[in-house]
């Protein structure tokens, strides 16, 4: 390549030429945005149970009696009001595992293991999500919603939620992003001159939505496809037995650290009739 004629102006050529041009990278390591998660804080947490080991926790149950006419010069007739016990089984054992070469660990000069735990904590997270709402397979019973979601459905989850006998408190709902645009739709669920304030829609934090007739509605992204889930807290169980465990090794043969992180749970149903699947004909 010739040298530059004195006094031309050669500047803006030489700058774009590659092996001129640094490339920059911050220190920090940006996250991706992740999904709204909203099952695990709303199921009941039976943990506690298994910290001691074992795979199964047995739940006993009381069943119901019925109050009986007494007749004269009749004894009593007894009744046995032990139910058959529930379980809960813990199965689910996930991991993520991460390798990070020696090479790559020196020239990034970053903490790699620090920016790459929050991505396994999240898988993690994801999956005891996705696991809890998978339940609507096991639902008591399916209100169709078609195409949109709208007050008379609302009307049929609170009328199931009655029938069931399910307390008035803890109802609870986990909807998609096309159902909240759904609910959100509906005035009276949000309007100031409805409802006397300025509407969970748009200034409620924690994903909460709105609360329709005695249930808390909460979005997320996480939500199965056509599946919206609403039932009592104590009607799904949830027990972690292992936390999010961190293990890591550093590998000779591999010069690299090999890092995991695991968790041992279960979920399963303990009233099913106070378990709705709510469905929308495209997506939830």
């Amino acid at each position: 390549m010739a040298n530059p004629t004195t006094g031309s102006n050669v500047t803006l050529s030489i700058a774009q030429t590659s092996q001129y041009v640094p490339e920059i990278f911050s220190r920090e390591i940006l996250q991706p945005f992740d999904k709204k998660l909203q099952a695990k804080k709303l199921v009941q947490d039976r943990s506690g149970l298994m910290s001691g080991g074992g795979d199964i926790l047995r739940l006993p149950f009381a069943s119901q009696v019925d109050a009986r006419v007494k007749a004269a010069s009749t004894d009593l007739t007894f009744d046995s009001p032990e139910g058959a016990p529930l379980s809960l089984t813990v199965d689910k054992h996930y991991y993520v595992g991460v390798k990070i070469e020696d090479i790559a660990k020196i020239q990034a000069n970053v903490d790699m293991k620090a920016a790459f735990l929050d991505r396994m904590a999240e898988a993690l997270a994801r999956q005891i999500d996705t696991d809890i709402l998978a339940l609507y397979a096991s639902a008591g019973t399916v209100v169709s919603g078609g195409a949109a979601i709208d007050d008379a459905d609302m009307i049929s989850i609170m009328t199931t939620f009655d029938l069931a006998n399910t307390p008035t408190d803890m109802r609870r709902g986990v909807i998609g992003s096309y159902t909240k645009g759904d609910l959100s739709g509906v005035n009276k669920y949000s309007a100031y001159d409805q409802t006397g304030k300025t509407g969970l829609a748009v200034d409620k934090s924690g994903g909460l939505v709105a609360n329709v007739y005695d249930m808390d509605i909460y979005f997320s992204q996480n939500v199965p496809t056509t599946h919206n889930l609403f039932f009592h807290k104590n009607a799904i169980n949830f027990a972690q037995q292992l936390a999010p465990k961190f293990e890591s090794q550093y590998m000779v043969k591999s010069l690299a650290w090999e890092t995991a992180l695991h968790t041992l749970y279960g979920v399963g149903v303990e009233r099913a009739a106070s378990i709705i699947d709510v469905t929308r004909t495209t997506q939830a």
